[in-house]
């Protein structure tokens, strides 16, 4: 099933100086947001910190923080689900996506749209707080083509995201495989957009090795059969060398899961900058464990922020740590992008 589709135009800017390695973000305002997540040594989550518990300084230097009542502020979520590629291989899991994403959303007065992409977005649903009244077409997507352009998608939902209301949280929730396929959009656009409307990105991904590797062996139509057999289907004696043989394995798909775990995941490392997370799955039980998780960290995130005391261009370190207690995990934003125009 389609979902209404409307196209947006994007702006274009460019970023010089930022390498793909960098954690960065790039910030037009003298606000920086820094989200946090406080866990202890075994992963529970530590609660009911105030902001004079944090110690945040911006390339060394200790800042001002102001802890956010993030949960008072209505979210905007995008999400995004790749229907191409080898997507395909993992509608299984998508089944029941539109009740866990309910859950999620946690209803009105958030909200959430969303969007199917393949080699382009293919499609976005207005924004909405009842995510059932799309239930058939996120459980049950069509097959798009080929590709699978998570940059140019990443992009697209960040212009949605621009015409929110600017109070609002803004969120990217990325289904989809590990690696970009096809998009034109680099990531110095991607991280500078990020900054400008502080949206974080959560991806949840598959492998999209593992998922052909996979249909190949289970899917005939996928992995055609490979054989001698002779037309007229003689046969000779199982001693006989020259015996027709018929078989399923290629060795394609399972050597293209070996090469691409060599390879770097782009998506984890978008949401890492962004101060979101990573995680990933194969299966719908996989999938709803992850989507809890978030849940769970998503309503319990620290969204610290600071006006900077240096108004220097260029890269930015941040870091944050508990005051008095050293040993909890405190994962965020480690940095962000100044340009040469921010003003005090």
């Amino acid at each position: 099933m389609r979902l209404v589709f409307f196209r947006f135009g994007a702006l274009v800017v460019m970023l010089a100086g930022v390498g793909l390695a960098q954690t960065t973000l790039h910030t037009t305002t003298t606000l920086v947001v820094v989200p946090t997540l406080v866990q202890t040594p075994g992963k529970e989550l530590l609660y009911s910190l105030k902001a004079d518990d944090f110690v945040l300084t911006d390339n060394g230097v200790p800042q001002k923080v102001t802890l956010e009542e993030e949960t008072q502020r209505p979210l905007s979520l995008v999400v995004l689900m790749q229907t191409g590629g080898e997507a395909r291989g993992q509608f299984p899991s998508y089944a029941n996506l539109d009740t866990m994403l309910g859950s999620l959303l946690g209803g009105a007065p958030n909200e959430v749209s969303v969007v199917n992409f393949d080699s382009r977005p293919e499609a976005a649903s207005p924004f909405t707080s009842k995510v059932t009244e799309w239930g058939e077409a996120i459980d049950k997507p069509d097959q798009g083509d080929s590709g699978a352009a998570i940059f140019d998608s990443i992009s697209f939902s960040l212009d949605l995201l621009k015409k929110e209301p600017v109070g609002n949280r803004r969120a990217i929730l990325l289904i989809s495989q590990e690696r970009d396929d096809g998009s034109k959009t680099q990531m110095k656009d991607i991280v500078r957009d990020l900054g400008e409307t502080n949206t974080v990105v959560y991806s949840v991904t598959f492998s999209a090795q593992k998922t052909e590797a996979k249909m190949a062996l289970t899917h005939p139509h996928v992995n055609p059969p490979i054989s001698n057999v002779p037309s007229d289907c003689s046969l000779k004696p199982y001693n006989d060398p020259a015996r027709p043989f018929q078989g399923y394995f290629k060795l394609d798909a399972p050597l293209r899961l070996i090469f691409g775990a060599m390879q770097k995941n782009l998506s984890a490392e978008v949401a890492n900058l962004s101060g979101g997370e990573a995680m990933s799955f194969d299966g719908c039980g996989e999938l709803e464990k992850d989507l809890s998780v978030l849940n769970n960290h998503i309503r319990n995130s620290y969204i610290l922020s600071f006006t900077p005391t240096s108004a220097a261009p260029g890269l930015h370190t941040t870091s944050v740590r508990l005051a008095r207690h050293p040993e909890m995990v405190v994962s965020a934003r480690s940095s962000y992008w100044a340009a040469a125009g921010d003003q005090k």
